[in-house]
C-alpha cells in the first residue's frame, strides 16, 4: 500500500484500513484488479502489477461535498490515476453530481495535477439498468474529466445493470446473468489472510469494469508518463473496439467513421492497442472551449404521446477568435426544462454531420416534479467532428405515463470542446522503443498518423498542414483514423493547389487551367452528375439517390428514412417503416411494440388511459372519464381523481340511492 496515496477520510487519519465487518470489501476488491502483484500465492495478477495503489476511505461514514473533495484532491502530484466506483444513487430517479468544493477538485485535477498533466479520472457507469436509468443524469459520469466505462458479459453483451447514455467512453469485460456468466476474479478482504479466502470470483458490476481501466490506463502511463488527461481519452476513442461487442445492437456511425454506442461508448479497451500508440503519441494541443450563445426563448413540450419538440441552433465553432474548435472531442448540452414526469422525457442532439446521440433516454421511475435546471448533458459521440453547422435538438414526450399540462424548454447552450489544429500527431519512427518499432514493422501497426518527420521533412506538400482542408480533411478522406485496430490506411499524399489527395485517388483527380479541383465521371452508378473523386460509392461528390454513412444507395435500409436532404436517418426505435425520426412518425411498429391508435405512436406498453386490443395489436382511448380501462372504453377500472366510480363507469357524483365509499374513488 502507497502510503502517500492513501488516507482515512472518515475517521481523519493516515490508515485507509476498512472495517471488517463484511460491508467493505468493495474498495479491496477493485484494488486488486489494478495492482495485485505477480507470481502471487493467493489470487490472480493485476492489469497493472508494477503500479503502485493507494487506497482512500471515504465511503466507510458520512458522504458529503467535503469528503468527495478531499478524496478527488489528495496528492494529485503523487497520484496518477484515481479509480472510482462510487456514485449516486441508480434508482431511476435521481438526478444528482458534485457539489462545489468537488468540481473545484475536478478542475483542479485536470489543470494543475501530475505537474500540470493532469489527473486522470477513471468512474464506473452506473449499475442502475434495473431501474433504466440513464448515466447521464449522474454528474460524476457525465463529466467532460472523467473517463466513463461501461461493462459487457464474457460473451459480449449487455448486461442487466448498464445504462445507457452518451457520456459513456469505453468498456471492459465484467459479471452478467447470475449462474450464466463468469464475474471478475480479485483478492478479497480477509483479516485472518487465510489463501483459501483471499481470492474471490464473484466481483460484479460496472464497479469491477472501471478498476480494469485503470489498469489499462496505468499501463498506458507505463509507456508513455507524459501523457496529459485528455491524451488519454483520446488513447481510448482511438484504440476501443466495437467488433467483441457488436452482437448487441445499437451501434451508430458518427461522421467521421467510428462505430460509437450508448451502451458501450467506443468498444471493449484493447491494452495492447494502447500501450503501443502511447509510446509514439504527442501530447495534444490545448484545449479550446467554445461556448454558443444561450437560447432563451419558451418552448412548450406538449402532453400527447409522442409529442417531439425540435429546435436548432447554428454556429460557426467560434471561428476567427482564440477559442475555435474545428475538431470537437465533448460537447455539452445544457438544458433548463419543466415537464411532469421528467422521466417521460427522451432528448436528442445531432450534429452537422448528422450523428444523432440520446442525451436522455425516459426514465419510467422518474415521476418527480423536479427540473432540469442548466444540466450538462454530455455526448462522447462527435468525437474527431466539425462544431460548424446546424445543431438539432430533439426533446421527446417518449413515456407511458399521463401528462396533466405542457412542459416548458426555457433554455440551451451548446458548450463545444476541442482543437483548432489536428490534435493528432505521432512521434517518427526512430524516436520509438526497440519494442514498439519491432510491433509495427511485423505489421501490427493499428493506426498510421501524421508523423513529427512527416511535418519537419514538408513530405506533406507545400502547405506543410495536414488535411488541413474541409475537402481532405484527416478525419474525412481517412474514414479509418478513427477505426479499430487491424486498419491499414496509407498516408502517401499528393498536393494539388493545397489540397492532399491519398495516392488511389489521384488518377481520379485532375487540374484545369486554373489549377482548381476537378472530378473524373467514371463513377459509381450511385453518383450524381456532379462526378467522384475516386471509385466506389463512398467517393461520390453528391449521390443520385440517397447517403447513408457517407456511402451513396439506391434506398434506404430497413428501418431508416430519406430526410429532406437526401440523407437516410434511422427511425425512431419503436417503428419498423417511419416518414421522419420522431416517436410521432412511425408508420408501422416495431415487433414488441403496439399502435396507439389515436396518437399515432408505437410503444412497448399501453399509456395509462388505454387499454390493449389483442386482436390487432392496439392500444385503444378509454372514455373521457375513465383513468384506467379494461376490454373496451367504457368498461372503467379506475377514474381521474376528482370522479367516482360506479359499475365500472365513472361520474362526477355518486348516483341516486348510492354513496361514496373509500374502495372507489
Amino acid at each position: 500500500m502507497d502510503p502517500d496515496a492513501s488516507y482515512d477520510i472518515n475517521s481523519n487519519d493516515s490508515d485507509p484500513m476498512p472495517r471488517d465487518n463484511g460491508d467493505n470489501k468493495h474498495g479491496t476488491r477493485c484494488a486488486g484488479e489494478v495492482a495485485a502483484v505477480a507470481f502471487n500465492q493467493y489470487c490472480g495478477v493485476g492489469v497493472a502489477y508494477n503500479a503502485s495503489i493507494g487506497g482512500v476511505r471515504m465511503l466507510d461514514g458520512t458522504v458529503n461535498d467535503a469528503v468527495e473533495a478531499k478524496a478527488l484532491g489528495l496528492n494529485p502530484d503523487h497520484i496518477d490515476i484515481y479509480s472510482a466506483s462510487w456514485g449516486p444513487e441508480d434508482d431511476g430517479s435521481t438526478v444528482d453530481g458534485p457539489g462545489p468544493l468537488a468540481r473545484r477538485a475536478f478542475i483542479f485535477g485536470v489543470t494543475s495535477g501530475r505537474q500540470g498533466k493532469g489527473s486522470i479520472f477513471i468512474w464506473a457507469s452506473g449499475n442502475g439498468g434495473r431501474y433504466t436509468d440513464s448515466c447521464n443524469c449522474d454528474g460524476y459520469t457525465n463529466s467532460i474529466f472523467t473517463l466513463s466505462i461501461s461493462s459487457a458479459t464474457q460473451g459480449g453483451y449487455k448486461p442487466w445493470y448498464l445504462e445507457e447514455c452518451s457520456s459513456t467512453l469505453a468498456t471492459t469485460y465484467s459479471s452478467g446473468t447470475p449462474g450464466h456468466d463468469k464475474s471478475v476474479a480479485t483478492v478479497d478482504m480477509d483479516g485472518s489472510l487465510r489463501p483459501d479466502r483471499i481470492c474471490t470470483v464473484e466481483h460484479t458490476g460496472t464497479s469491477a469494469s472501471a478498476p480494469l481501466a485503470a489498469g489499462i490506463t496505468a499501463l498506458a502511463l507505463e509507456a508513455n508518463p507524459s501523457l496529459t488527461w485528455r491524451d488519454m481519452q483520446y488513447l481510448v476513442v482511438l484504440t476501443s473496439r466495437s467488433e467483441p461487442l457488436e452482437k448487441e445492437p445499437g451501434w451508430i456511425l458518427n461522421g467521421v467513421k467510428r462505430k460509437v454506442s450508448h451502451k458501450f461508448g467506443y468498444g471493449l479497451m484493447d491494452a495492447g492497442a494502447m500501450v503501443s500508440l502511447a509510446e509514439q503519441w504527442t501530447s495534444v494541443p490545448s484545449q479550446h472551449i467554445c461556448k454558443s450563445r444561450e437560447i432563451n426563448e419558451d418552448r412548450p413540450i406538449e402532453v400527447s404521446v409522442g409529442y417531439t419538440l425540435q429546435t436548432h441552433m447554428d454556429v460557426n465553432g467560434c471561428a476567427g477568435t482564440v477559442n475555435e474548435v474545428r475538431f470537437l472531442e465533448h460537447v455539452q448540452c445544457k438544458i433548463t426544462l419543466r415537464f411532469f414526469p421528467r422521466g417521460n422525457l427522451r432528448i436528442l442532439l445531432t450534429s452537422p454531420m448528422g450523428t444523432t446521440s440520446t442525451l436522455l433516454f425516459e426514465r419510467p421511475r422518474d415521476i418527480t416534479k423536479s427540473n432540469f435546471d442548466d444540466w450538462p448533458f454530455l455526448s462522447v459521440h462527435f468525437w474527431g467532428e466539425r462544431a460548424e453547422g446546424r445543431w438539432t435538438l430533439q426533446i421527446l414526450n417518449g413515456g407511458p405515463r399521463r401528462v396533466s399540462q405542457p412542459g416548458i424548454l426555457s433554455k440551451w447552450q451548446l458548450i463545444f470542446y476541442g482543437t483548432q489544429t489536428n490534435p493528432i500527431r505521432l512521434k517518427s519512427e526512430g524516436t520509438r522503443s526497440g519494442a514498439a518499432a519491432a510491433g509495427y514493422a511485423a505489421g501490427l501497426n493499428p493506426f498510421v498518423f501524421p508523423t513529427e518527420t512527416d511535418q519537419q521533412s514538408g513530405s506533406l506538400g507545400a502547405s506543410g498542414n495536414y488535411f488541413q482542408s474541409d475537402l481532405y480533411s484527416n478525419f474525412m478522406n481517412y474514414p479509418n483514423l478513427f477505426s479499430a485496430a487491424g486498419s491499414s490506411i496509407d498516408k502517401t499524399v499528393a498536393t494539388l493547389n493545397g489540397h492532399n489527395i491519398p495516392t488511389a485517388q489521384r488518377e481520379n483527380v485532375m487540374a484545369d487551367s486554373n489549377n482548381k479541383l476537378v472530378v473524373l465521371h467514371d463513377c459509381d452508378p450511385e453518383c450524381d452528375q456532379q462526378g467522384c473523386y475516386g471509385k466506389g460509392p463512398t467517393q461520390c461528390v453528391a449521390c443520385k439517390h440517397y447517403r447513408l454513412d457517407n456511402t451513396c444507395v439506391s434506398r434506404c435500409p430497413p428501418r431508416s428514412f430519406p430526410n429532406q436532404g437526401g440523407v437516410c436517418w434511422p427511425c425512431h426505435e419503436s417503428c419498423e417503416t417511419c416518414a421522419g425520426a420522431g416517436q410521432d412518425s412511425c408508420l408501422t411498429c416495431a415487433p414488441a411494440h403496439l399502435y396507439v391508435t389515436d396518437l399515432a405512436v408505437c410503444l412497448q406498453v399501453c399509456p395509462e388511459g388505454y387499454y390493449e386490443n389483442y386482436d390487432n395489436r392496439t392500444c385503444v382511448p378509454c372514455e373521457a372519464n375513465c383513468a384506467s380501462c379494461q376490454d373496451r372504453p367504457d368498461y372503467c377500472t379506475s377514474c381521474d381523481h376528482h370522479l367516482v366510480m360506479h359499475e365500472h363507469r365513472c361520474y362526477a357524483a355518486c348516483p341516486k340511492n348510492t354513496y361514496e365509499t373509500e374502495d372507489y374513488k
